[in-house]
């Protein structure tokens, strides 16, 4: 019990002065950006009585700025591969990233330090992925001009060149399609290179499906917090076909009905060759 009491009378006071020490509050990071934007790196500071002596930042373990307020310039800037830094917007409080690519994706820490002679230190770290698409909204593929009830639907949808690797879903007034109407392609991911990434979908066309003839489809392209999507409208072919109608069959005639013999057309000639003669 002595004991105890002992070690809670030590480190009550220790935790007391690591909280009244200079502290990081808040790091502020973007989660995510697309490629060319800027960036706004925010540490929020409480010197809890004590004087700041520096800050930096680092990107995976990698400097990029330094602000020391005694220095003359207070801050400097390091080379560091997918870090441009705007210095007209960059200080003690805030640094701004311009045109930020797939490199300037990782981990970013906030250091800050006290004057001596407590050189007290506090780090806090966010991470921040910048996404990488050429194309913005996915396309889609195999699409007839119309369907006929039992026919089998096949389409595709395929986004382009993406990093991170986008996830592609299809969905029919919001609500999502289920897996076994679903085809899933291989994709070749890369961590260097841009994914392709293709869904496949099979659906059998029947009335049921379709609302006033028509059904309409969605295949979107999610990639973190962004999404970008493809609608279509697929028709349903109602047109009634009647019954065949029949051509009336022709009557055939028997050749032998219609032919004459040389011998009867001689005799009927020579018959009507005497009735003329007669009569003169």
């Amino acid at each position: 019990m002595a004991a105890n009491l002992v070690a809670s009378l030590f480190v009550f006071p220790l935790l007391q002065c690591i909280a009244a020490g200079l502290r990081i509050t808040e790091v502020e990071v973007p989660r995510y950006l697309m490629v060319g934007q800027k960036a706004t790196l925010r540490c929020q500071l409480a010197l809890e009585g004590e004087v700041l002596y520096s800050l930096k930042w680092w990107k995976d373990g990698k400097q990029f700025y330094q602000y020391i307020p005694l220095n003359k310039p207070p801050a400097v800037v390091f080379t560091v591969p997918g870090i441009t830094i705007n210095p007209a917007r960059s200080g003690l409080h805030e640094v701004e990233l311009l045109d930020v690519q797939s490199s300037s994706t990782g981990n970013y820490r906030c250091e800050v330090v006290a004057e001596g002679p407590t050189f007290n230190t506090h780090v806090m770290s966010a991470n921040m992925t910048i996404v990488d698409t050429t194309d913005t909204k996915p396309r889609v593929t195999g699409l007839e001009a119309s369907y006929r009830d039992g026919e089998t639907i096949s389409l595709n949808c395929t986004s382009l060149r993406s990093r991170p690797p986008s996830t592609l879903t299809w969905s029919n007034n919001g609500q999502k399609i289920a897996k076994e109407h679903l085809v899933s392609y291989p994709s070749a991911t890369s961590e260097d290179d841009p994914t392709t990434t293709t869904l496949g979908l099979v659906l059998t066309a029947h009335a049921s499906l379709f609302t006033d003839g028509t059904l309409d489809l969605r295949c979107s392209a999610t990639v973190h917090a962004y999404e970008w999507s493809t609608d279509v409208s697929l028709h349903l072919d109602n047109v009634t076909y009647s019954q065949p109608h029949h051509l009336p069959t022709l009557q055939q005639t028997d050749a032998a009905t219609t032919y004459m013999s040389p011998c009867v057309l001689t005799l009927f000639l020579s018959l009507l060759t005497l009735c003329l003669c007669r009569r003169t």
